[in-house]
C-alpha cells in the first residue's frame, strides 16, 4: 500500500516538472518553524523545506472556496504549530476526494500531500498537491501520539525564554492566548505566562486529587461503621 502510494506521488510530483523527493512531515516543519528563536532559524527551515513534498494532516478547513469547481480554494489551521496551509485544490482525483460523503466543508479536517512553496503571515503556501484522505481534527487515543494516550505527556514545548517551559495535552487550551502574549510581552513574557498557570492548576489538580483520596478513605469508614453486624446462627 505504501509502495503504490509512493509511485503515484512520484507520477504526480514528476508531473508537474518537480523531482520527486522522500515525503516529509509537513506537521513537524510547521511546528519548527512556529517556534524558531529568530529569522534566521526560519529561513533555514523554510530554504530546507521548499520544493520538498510534505504530508500535513489533521488540517481543519477554515475556508473554502468552490465557486470555480475546477479548482478549490482551501485555507486551512494546522494544530501542531497555529499556523494555517493554504492550498488550490485542481487534480481530478483530489476534487473528487473532497466531494466524497460527507462532503468536506468548513470545519471537516483533510490530510494533504504538497510541495512547500512559500511563507508568509503565518500561512503556509502549497502547491501542487494531492488530497490523500478525509481526516480527523486530532490524533487517534492510544495509536499515534504519546499525548492522547497520557494527558499528562508532553504536548508543547517553548524554548524561546530563559528557561523551557512545556505543556500537557490537558493544558492545550493555553495556546489561544500565545500570539497575543508574545506580541504583548514578549518571548519572556510568554514564558511566565505559561509557568504561572501551569503552577497554578498543578496546585489545583494537587489539592482535588488530595480532596478525592480523603473522601474515599472516608467513604470506606463510614461504610464500615454503617455494616450491620451479622446474625447469630
Amino acid at each position: 500500500m505504501k509502495t503504490t502510494a509512493c509511485i503515484a506521488l512520484s507520477l504526480y510530483f514528476a508531473g508537474s516538472g518537480l523531482v520527486f523527493a522522500d515525503t516529509r512531515n509537513g506537521n513537524d516543519f510547521a511546528l519548527f518553524f512556529s517556534e524558531a528563536k529568530n529569522r534566521q532559524e526560519q529561513a533555514d527551515l523554510f530554504n530546507d523545506a521548499k520544493g520538498n513534498p510534505h504530508y500535513f494532516r489533521y488540517l481543519q478547513i477554515m475556508e473554502i472556496d468552490e465557486s470555480n469547481p475546477r479548482a478549490v480554494a482551501i485555507t486551512a489551521f494546522e494544530p501542531a504549530s497555529l499556523m494555517d496551509v493554504s492550498f488550490i485544490v485542481t487534480k481530478r482525483h483530489s476534487l473528487a476526494k473532497l466531494m466524497e460523503e460527507p462532503r468536506s466543508q468548513q470545519g471537516h479536517a483533510i490530510a494533504i500531500t504538497g510541495v512547500v512553496k512559500g511563507i508568509q503571515d503565518k500561512t503556509i503556501t502549497v502547491s501542487p498537491l494531492i488530497v490523500r484522505h478525509k481526516d480527523v481534527l486530532q490524533p487517534s487515543r492510544g495509536k499515534e501520539m504519546f499525548y492522547e494516550i497520557d494527558a499528562s505527556g508532553a504536548f508543547y514545548s517553548y524554548t524561546g525564554g530563559k528557561r523551557p517551559v512545556s505543556l500537557t495535552y490537558q493544558d492545550r487550551d493555553l495556546l489561544q492566548f500565545r500570539d497575543e502574549i508574545l506580541q504583548s510581552k514578549g518571548k519572556q513574557g510568554w514564558t511566565e505566562f505559561l509557568e504561572q498557570k501551569v503552577a497554578e492548576r498543578k496546585k489545583e489538580r494537587a489539592a482535588k486529587a488530595k480532596a478525592y483520596k480523603e473522601k474515599v478513605k472516608q467513604d470506606r469508614v463510614n461504610e464500615q461503621a454503617n455494616k450491620p453486624e451479622p446474625l447469630d446462627k
